[in-house]
């Protein structure tokens, strides 16, 4: 029966994509097809995103935990074992972790994004994609380093609040060079235009 909705979803999305398109309404048109890409890549990627990413984070952090002893990673199991000489803290790197959402809602915007062109949006879909898994690892390294010297009683403060703290700010600063900084920049430059227009009538 969900199978049937999504169908269905799928179907209503990409018809109110042709009207938008035809109307040329394109703010409608970008938030139309942002949030029905991200609700319907939510329902149908999720799962395989969150084993790919959790797999692809564990891997990149045994590389880590090889080089520091620090920590140990099982990549099977995706998740990091983190003793502080005293107590053993296992964090699992799963949906929560991995930072599928995160993904799935920067491709979505980047995809209809109208100041760029599709040569555009491939490049950055790329390279931020890369930056927010980047941002993971670091939070995740974060979190290690903090039970590491304060204990496992500090992981809470460390994942939940600091972490979290860390990971968006970062994330923050990859949507402002995406999103706010060219629509600046545009609106800066379509004002010098107009200015330049009404030199040259006057």
């Amino acid at each position: 029966m969900l199978n049937g909705w999504i169908i269905l979803g799928i179907i209503v999305w990409l018809y109110g994509l042709s009207v938008l398109k035809r109307g040329n309404l394109s703010g409608f048109y970008f938030w139309w097809g942002s949030i029905g890409l991200f609700i319907i890549s939510a329902f149908i990627f999720r799962p395989y995103f969150v084993w790919l990413i959790s797999y692809l984070l564990t891997n990149t952090l045994g590389i880590f935990a090889k080089m520091t002893h620090w920590f140990s990673v099982y990549p099977v199991s995706n998740f990091l074992q983190i003793s502080d000489g005293k107590t053993s803290v296992q964090l699992f790197v799963d949906y929560e972790c991995s930072g599928v959402i995160e993904f799935l809602a920067y491709v979505s915007l980047v995809a209809f994004y109208p100041l760029y062109d599709r040569q555009a949006r491939i490049v950055a879909g790329v390279t931020g994609s890369i930056w927010i898994f980047l941002a993971n690892v670091i939070r995740l390294l974060f979190i290690v380093v903090v039970v590491k010297t304060c204990g496992g009683s500090a992981l809470f403060w460390a994942h939940s609040v600091f972490g979290r703290l860390l990971f968006y700010t970062l994330v923050i600063i990859l949507y402002y060079n995406v999103f706010t900084r060219p629509q600046m920049i545009n609106g800066l430059n379509q004002r010098f235009l107009r200015r330049d227009d009404r030199a040259t009538n006057g």
